[in-house]
């Protein structure tokens, strides 16, 4: 657990645990962003130096011998550290043995910076990952590279879900409904396939599909894709549009339906969300219904999330379980900050409101957004809508800053719902399934928003 879980203990002394901030994974952001969540930041691939996200080129900076000393390390820091023992049922040992030579074989900063990452995708946990300098640059920027466009699975297919307003893909044309027949001349599925076959498998399915789809559209800033489309009609075009700086800083989204329901969106738990959403909800505190959409939400700081969920409840309640490695509570800086095993929210008078909400939830709710709507769901303060979300929800108790600027983020806790089901791998089930459709897609219908308004009534 954009995001998904991180410790951190800024220079205040507060403990913020990032559930996974998915810049580069998340739902209906735009696809290939470089920087990344659901832990979703992957290295681009590419065996030569190439811009960061503010335009700057990347260049040498690792010898053979520190490349080796940041591998050790990484490696060691992991078989301390992980949250499991037993390591996914990984040979972690078997994994330095391999990694080794080929490490010794690198060429370049970028082909180490790919191979680290691969080795620890070997761990099949979307948090666990290694960062090249640019990414994490382009993370704390909140920023990164995109074409524009969203997409996902739909009928078989691949389907444009969003669209940026004033993108390069918004300009050439790009509308949601539309299904992607290829890519720079390859087939989607057989460019899928290829991808498939090379990527390990992540949290869950929905986690690696999530990889798979920004593999297929990253590429370094400013770089063209030709991207074969097909309408609604029938007809088909290509779209050349080149990758473009995207800021991904959360914002709260609100508007009143005609129900009088509202609607909340916030694409992550970080700051300044958690004032902008406290003021959200003063504002629409007499409201019939509230509908919280989480769809965009790749996750972020359990400093965030806890007041948000306490603005829900009137009473001290459990809200969320966690483990460690050693069974204590995860403590930093001497032991003089700890991460409790269970956490509560709400207290006598801090309830702001407290009539019905639904949570509406995809594939791409990933990490924090997942335990809120998990807390949120066992304690029956909302009903959860829409699809099973990542099941991406581990946490990083701290960014480990190796030489050179890369940084390795690990999982050091495992989260679990109130009533103690584990969230990692399966994510939230829904108490209701909807599913968009094409046709809604192609007529800008927001089914899920309508079902939840609807079961508002």
């Amino acid at each position: 657990m954009n995001s998904p879980s991180s410790l951190r203990l800024p220079r205040n002394g507060r403990i913020l645990v990032c559930l996974l901030l998915a810049f580069l994974l998340w739902p209906s952001v735009p696809v290939a962003l470089a920087t990344g969540s659901h832990g979703h930041r992957e290295t681009l691939g590419a065996s030569q130096p190439q811009k960061a996200a503010d335009g700057s080129k990347t260049g040498e900076r690792l010898s053979p011998k520190v490349r080796k000393e940041v591998f050790e390390k990484v490696w060691r820091e992991i078989r301390d550290h992980y949250y499991d023992p037993l390591f996914n049922g990984v040979d972690w040992n078997e994994v330095h043995q391999r990694y080794l030579p080929l490490i010794g074989a690198t060429k370049s900063d970028q082909e180490f910076y790919v191979l680290m990452s691969q080795m620890t995708s070997e761990l099949h946990d979307a948090h666990t990952r290694f960062n090249s300098p640019e990414q994490w640059r382009n993370f704390r920027r909140q920023q990164g590279v995109t074409l524009g466009f969203s997409v996902d699975d739909l009928d078989g297919k691949t389907v444009v879900t969003s669209v940026l307003p004033g993108s390069n893909a918004a300009h050439a044309g790009v509308e949601p409904g539309m299904v992607v027949v290829s890519v720079d001349g390859t087939p989607v599925a057989e460019r899928l396939a290829e991808l498939e076959a090379k990527r390990l498998a992540s949290s869950s399915e929905r986690a690696t599909r999530w990889f798979v789809y920004n593999r297929l559209f990253a590429g370094p800033l400013d770089t063209p894709a030709k991207i074969e489309l097909r309408r609604a009609g029938g007809s088909s075009f290509v779209a050349t549009i080149a990758r473009q700086i995207h800021s991904a800083a959360p914002e709260v989204t609100t508007h009143v339906l005609p129900s009088g329901n509202v609607y909340i969106r916030f694409d992550g738990f970080q700051q300044p969300v958690a004032k902008e959403f406290k003021q959200a909800v003063e504002k629409f505190r007499d409201a019939p219904g509230l509908i919280l959409d989480l769809r965009r939400n790749g996750g972020g700081e359990l400093a965030v999330l806890l007041p948000i969920a306490g603005y829900f409840f009137g009473k001290k309640t459990l809200f969320a379980i966690d483990s460690t490695r050693t069974g204590k509570p995860l403590s930093s800086y001497a032991g003089l900050f700890k991460l409790p095993l269970q956490l509560y929210v709400g207290k006598a008078g801090g309830q702001i409101y407290t009539g019905p909400v639904i949570i509406v939830v995809g594939s791409h709710s990933a990490s924090s957004s997942e335990v809120f709507a998990a807390g949120m769901q066992d304690t029956q303060r909302a009903k959860i809508l829409g699809s099973q979300s990542c099941g991406c929800v581990l946490g990083i108790a701290k960014p480990r800053v190796m030489k050179g600027g890369s940084v390795l983020e690990m999982s050091e806790v495992l989260w679990f719902s109130p009533k103690g089901r584990k969230l990692e791998g399966t994510g939230i089930i829904p108490d209701q399934v909807v599913v968009p459709t094409m046709i809604d897609l192609q007529r800008g219908r927001d089914t899920l928003v309508a079902e939840a308004d609807k079961s508002l009534e």
